[in-house]
């Protein structure tokens, strides 16, 4: 049993850092031209698909890993509640590596219009006291926010895809007896 909660630690540490990625190519791809010319160029009716897709593919991500671990939990427990808590784990990690991931670019790497807090300008009087707001706004104030939407989407995605899981296990036993 441990060894399975550890792996769905793994998973949410991997797909937090795969996430940031992704929405790098959701975004890539809403700048391509083509693209671009062809959607936005249309009725409004492809453009309001457009953003309808964009906005799927952006927050839908996150059931692709959530759903088979509470299905997985599902089975190997029975319980409900332990599936919430699976998808809730998933979720939580996943958060944790993606804002971890984001600081790390942040203070190393650098992202556009963040340069003043990269860690090589630590040594200029006002770094510090440049640095903690807008640490505190964009990584620990969203980390936050996202984690209660993590806490209570994972909990309700964990129950509904434990639950479906079992009416259609014991659908298909009833239909195997």
């Amino acid at each position: 049993m441990l060894k399975r909660w550890i792996i769905y630690i793994l998973i949410g540490l991997v797909f937090g850092i795969i996430d940031w990625y992704f929405i790098d190519l959701l975004a890539y791809l809403n700048q391509t031209q083509r693209l671009n010319n062809f959607f936005l160029g249309r009725s409004d009716v492809f453009r309001q698909l457009y953003v309808i897709v964009i906005v799927i593919l952006n927050y839908g991500i996150w059931l692709v890993p959530a759903i088979p671990i509470a299905v997985i939990e599902m089975k190997h427990s029975g319980k409900l509640w332990k599936a919430a808590v699976a998808a809730v784990v998933v979720w939580s990690m996943a958060l944790l590596s993606y804002y971890a991931y984001y600081a790390f670019l942040l203070m190393f790497v650098g992202l556009p219009n963040f340069d003043f807090m990269l860690f090589k300008n630590r040594l200029s009087a006002t770094y510090w006291a440049d640095w903690w707001p807008s640490f505190k706004r964009v990584i620990v104030n969203q980390f936050f926010e996202w984690f209660m939407v993590g806490l209570a989407g994972g909990t309700i995605i964990g129950v509904i895809s434990a639950y479906l899981y079992s009416i259609s296990s014991k659908k298909r036993k009833a239909l195997k007896a």
